[in-house]
């Protein structure tokens, strides 16, 4: 049986996979690591509650909060990086 941290990462793994491949999502995205951690929370919570009245997915919305955390968004950072999607 997965547990939900296990259902987690693999949603969170699979969104770095779609943000690395749009490069307009992606270009949003890394314009997001250029504020303070608390900048950059505040509008990953104003995305997901845009993303939440355009009705998009809620499991999706849910993970997308997920970037909020610091430790969670540079973790996706390295990992996008770490797949080619982004240049040093």
């Amino acid at each position: 049986m997965k547990t939900n941290t296990d259902s987690a990462l693999e949603g969170l793994a699979r969104l770095v996979q779609v943000i690395g491949k749009d490069i307009s999502i992606r270009q949003r995205f890394c314009r997001l690591a250029s504020l303070t951690p608390v900048q950059r929370s505040n509008e990953i919570h104003i995305m997901a509650e845009q993303m939440g009245a355009e009705r998009k997915d809620p499991e999706l919305v849910a993970l997308f909060r997920l970037f909020a955390d610091a430790r969670v968004f540079e973790a996706a950072m390295v990992a996008m990086r770490e797949c080619g999607y982004l240049e040093d």
